[in-house]
């Protein structure tokens, strides 16, 4: 901080005026001395004004000027802040040295955008990940990277969970990208050379469908020949009855669980989505039914409450296979007489549909895992009850190919509300059906 000698410099130069008058008084001309004073102070000032400018100009790299007074001080507060500017560039120095250096040493490639989408830095894992050359600095991303679902993710002013896309610049590899934004509309990109996952990933899924399609078919033979034994059960001894009896079931639930794993690897293997105007309030009315020769002599209460006349854009079985889980979850899991309600409104980022229940309600620690693929709460109680494991893994997976997700709200002893979030991109108003989908 500048030390305050105003008062102190002021009161010597009033007094050294007095003085230089009275030295003129006695020589006879006051105003005279009085003139060459002021001459001479005004040359001092300017002389000290050139001293400074001089030193300014040369960088300020030296001793500042010798001086006293008020220049002195002038001079010996801009040292002060020329040496303190100093020590902190070199401290800045140091710390960005480190930061390149500890970014240097990542596996992960991270580039910085600025707020019109050019290139201003990348660390080596990103030049290699890419391909990057010294004169794509200031390019925009979007033209090295020219994949639709990367140039939509990018385009949204928001973090993002990371997406997965080929890399352009390397065959046969995958990178999975994250996004930052930042400041004013700058981007930091964090990318992962994910190309061992998504082979691994991939090496899973087609085991999961060789395998099931490869069970399918005796699973098929077995049941229709036990239905065929069954038929005539009134000739079977009761405990050979029980035992096809139990075959039988057993064998339904691997067909279901089957059928569910094939589903689950189409909705991972197929990239490409159909697009159809979907009747969601008449999907609902089905759902509803459905669930009412589901519920038969437990007599649950289905209640619609639909407040929107929107449509859906999407897959019809997708959407169906979704609501359906969550619908005949609801009914499995909540008791006879209870009311389970499916209901469908609009809201300022898009649609809501949700299924609600009176059921037991889930514990806060399980509902992170429910979309997990075999997770059960409650593992005997769902076996007997014929469940798969799949059903929620099934819907997560349909939401993801809509762009929607799904939020659960549940308290133990107080139900439980599973809702699918559609955003507004994917809503159809009847304007638009009738006028895109009337042919």
């Amino acid at each position: 901080m500048i030390r305050d000698i105003r008062p102190n410099y002021y009161q010597k130069l009033i007094v050294s005026f007095i003085l230089i008058l009275t030295v003129g008084y006695l020589f006879g001309a006051p105003w005279l001395w009085a003139t060459m004073a002021v001459t001479g102070y005004l040359f001092w000032i300017l002389y000290q004004q050139h001293r400074l400018v001089s030193w300014l100009v040369s960088g300020s790299r030296k001793t500042p000027p010798d001086s006293s007074g008020l220049w002195g001080l002038i001079f010996d507060h801009l040292y002060r802040v020329q040496r303190d500017h100093r020590d902190q560039i070199r401290e800045y120095r140091g710390v960005l040295k480190r930061i390149r250096s500890s970014t240097e040493a990542l596996s992960d490639g991270i580039i910085i955008l600025d707020a019109n989408g050019g290139i201003q830095w990348w660390n080596s894992a990103a030049r290699d990940l890419l391909n990057l050359r010294k004169n794509d600095h200031g390019q925009l991303l979007t033209n090295l990277i020219r994949d639709p679902s990367f140039i939509k993710y990018y385009n949204r002013h928001a973090t993002l969970d990371p997406i997965t896309l080929e890399n352009p610049a390397q065959q046969q590899g995958f990178i999975q990208i994250s996004l930052t934004v930042y400041g004013e509309g700058e981007r930091l990109l964090f990318l992962r050379d994910v190309t061992r996952l998504t082979q691994l990933e991939q090496m899973r899924q087609d085991f999961v469908a060789n395998a099931s399609h490869e069970l399918k078919t005796p699973i098929t033979v077995l049941k229709g020949h036990l239905e065929n034994i069954l038929s005539f059960s009134e000739n079977l001894a009761p405990p050979i009855e029980k035992a096809l009896n139990t075959m039988n079931n057993q064998t339904l639930r691997m067909a279901n669980l089957v059928n569910d794993l094939l589903l689950l690897t189409r909705l991972d293997s197929e990239h490409n989505q159909t697009d159809h105007a979907i009747n969601l309030p008449s999907f609902i009315e089905q759902a509803a039914a459905d669930a009412s020769e589901l519920s038969a002599s437990q007599n649950h209460n289905i209640v619609i409450d639909c407040q929107s006349d929107y449509w859906l854009r999407g897959s019809r079985s997708e959407v169906r296979s979704a609501l359906n889980n969550l619908v005949f979850n609801a009914v499995n899991y909540s008791p006879a007489g209870t009311t389970v309600t499916i209901s469908w409104h609009k809201t300022k980022r898009g649609a809501v549909l949700s299924v609600t229940d009176e059921g037991e309600g889930i514990e806060q620690h399980h509902i992170p895992r429910l979309t997990e693929r075999f997770y059960r709460v409650d593992p005997g109680r769902s076996s007997e009850q014929g469940g798969t494991g799949l059903g929620l893994a099934i819907t997560k997976h349909a939401l993801a190919r809509h762009e929607a997700r799904l939020d659960i709200r549940s308290e133990k002893g107080k139900g439980s509300t599973f809702s699918c979030m559609f955003p507004e991109s994917r809503l159809l108003s009847p304007e638009q059906v009738e006028t895109e989908y009337s042919n």
